[in-house]
């Protein structure tokens, strides 16, 4: 149980520093490539064997975290775009409801058998983030943008799927899965460093003076460390079998948007309606269900 509260505060903390980003003018994107490269070198840091560049090539799962690793910048630029043009509330309810994809795939694949009431847990679960994230605001939205929030949609959920059958079939032993976390998050940098320099040479959206300002570089520390550990921690949450995955995944979700909703509250001042505080309400009673 410890590594799933861990998994759920370092996810936290994680949206708060985001946050924070906007209220101290760090670019966000810049921001998230520097945290992928500090969750990499944190993650060379805590581990506890040599690192064996042939071991891990020759390894099964070093094909999946390459993918894994573009799936993650993909997903965390599409939450940012989905945010910018159409809304915080849509991004939240498309990566949140992605819950749906893992659980499909443990009961599907991995033959993991949910009784009535947790059934009725993870429906419940679905209605509740919708309402946790709900705004009532009336903003004109662009039809042609409807991909956005699909896209995290799908992309979200195949990041849960694919943590969670590397975790089944592949990974062999908690040294595997820092391994594989490690590289997921090199790869992911790799890649965003692409994104930087195409922004920099070509677009000329960025400047090599902002992509090196301190505070830009600062914040993705700030961020990477945690980041590195909020993955680490679903491995040991996973391996620990308090729940099965199709219990787990829902379980994380619904806390981590209960837990946000509550401290955007107290720390940034966000109003809550009560469709909101409503939505709060039933996580907390999903979570038990689930948890039965």
């Amino acid at each position: 149980m410890l590594y799933i509260v861990l998994t759920i505060t370092i996810s936290v903390l994680l949206l708060l520093i985001l946050k924070a980003f906007q209220k101290y003018g760090v670019n966000s994107l810049v921001a998230i490539v520097f945290n992928y490269i500090t969750a990499g070198l944190t993650g060379i840091l805590f581990l506890h064997s040599n690192i064996s560049v042939k071991a891990i090539f020759s390894s099964d799962w070093i094909y999946i975290c390459i993918p894994l690793g573009a799936l993650f910048i993909s997903i965390f630029y599409l939450i940012a775009q989905t945010a910018q043009k159409i809304s915080i509330s849509t991004a939240s309810v498309a990566n949140k409801m992605s819950v749906v994809m893992p659980v499909l795939f443990s009961v599907i694949f991995l033959n993991q058998q949910l009784s009535v009431l947790k059934i009725a847990g993870i429906v419940l679960a679905l209605v509740a983030v919708y309402l946790s994230t709900y705004s009532s605001s009336k903003k004109s939205v662009n039809t042609g943008l409807i991909w956005l929030p699909i896209l995290v949609f799908i992309g979200s959920g195949l990041i849960d799927i694919t943590i969670n059958a590397s975790n089944e079939f592949y990974i062999k032993s908690k040294d595997e899965s820092a391994l594989f976390s490690i590289c997921t998050f090199l790869t992911a940098f790799v890649i965003g460093s692409c994104i930087l320099i195409y922004k920099v040479v070509v677009q000329h959206s960025l400047t090599i003076k902002e992509v090196f300002a301190p505070k830009n570089i600062l914040g993705g520390i700030i961020l990477g460390v945690p980041n590195y550990f909020s993955i680490y921690f679903i491995f040991k949450s996973l391996d620990a079998n308090v729940f099965q995955s199709a219990q787990l995944f829902p379980v994380l979700n619904l806390s981590n948007v209960a837990l946000s909703a509550f401290l955007g509250w107290m720390v940034f001042k966000e109003k809550l309606s009560p469709l909101n505080l409503a939505g709060i309400v039933l996580a907390i009673i999903s979570i038990l269900l689930i948890a039965l």
